[in-house]
């Protein structure tokens, strides 16, 4: 039961076993965090019982969704959520279902955002950053509290990226890394796209692309994510990929 709270059920039963799966070791995997911009300022004067009540609808919505997706909540981090797609065993489908996971993310928290300005209730916007990269995995052993979780450059870049978002006023980043391993046929999809980034404290510039505002693309059963109306002087077709999640296929 408390697995089931962080781990989509496809892994729960791995992890039941007690397998091989939870030893510390290097593995390909897409690393998303998700935060709530300006929320440390919200929570110092928001109602102790409002606080909790936003603070939970939001990680039900994103918890709710990664998992859908087959992926792992890693951690909460007060407003930040760090979710992977690929631990305990990578799938050839992760960075597909990490970037339709996000994509469906950026849509659900924005109806949400605008659900609370209609009711009164602050209108906190979010940002996503999305990484593919190698992590090292499994039980981190610390004598007092273990951890499943996963560590390395990957993760680094992928905080950096959500941060990012923020700076750009955006609500999803993604690196190219993660972009080169969706397979499918150019679309007519249309993002912006942004070459040899430097990211703090990382010696090496990433190429990224983002999304911006209601230009969000929706999912849609049976269908194909489409990011309408974005010009820009940094377009580029991204392959086509299945919307429906993967539970409803």
């Amino acid at each position: 039961m408390n697995l089931s709270r962080f781990f989509s059920p496809t892994v729960v039963s791995d992890l039941q076993d007690a397998s091989a799966v939870l030893d510390l070791e290097r593995r390909d995997a897409a690393i998303m965090f998700v935060d709530i911009r300006d929320f440390t300022s919200y929570s110092e004067i928001a109602d102790p019982r409002e606080f909790a009540r936003v603070l939970a609808e939001y990680r039900r919505i994103v918890a709710g969704t990664v998992f859908a997706y087959r992926g792992t909540v890693d951690k909460f981090i007060g407003d930040g959520v760090m979710a992977v797609f690929g631990q305990p065993k990578p799938q050839p489908d992760d960075a597909t279902r990490a970037l339709a996971c996000a994509l469906e993310l950026t849509t659900a928290l924005d109806d949400w955002r605008l659900s609370n300005s209609k009711r009164g209730s602050p209108a906190l916007a979010t940002g996503v950053g999305l990484h593919f990269g190698t992590v090292i995995g499994g039980v981190l052993e610390s004598g007092f509290h273990d951890e499943f979780t996963v560590i390395g450059d990957a993760v680094n870049v992928a905080q950096r990226l959500e941060a990012l978002a923020k700076s750009l006023a955006v609500p999803l980043v993604v690196s190219d890394d993660l972009l080169r391993r969706i397979p499918g046929e150019l679309n007519g999809s249309h993002w912006y796209r942004q070459q040899a980034v430097k990211l703090a404290g990382r010696r090496e510039p990433i190429d990224i692309a983002y999304i911006r505002g209601s230009s969000t693309p929706r999912a849609r059963t049976n269908d194909v994510y489409e990011a309408g109306g974005i010009q820009s002087d940094f377009q580029v077709l991204l392959p086509t990929m299945p919307c429906a999640r993967p539970s409803e296929r």
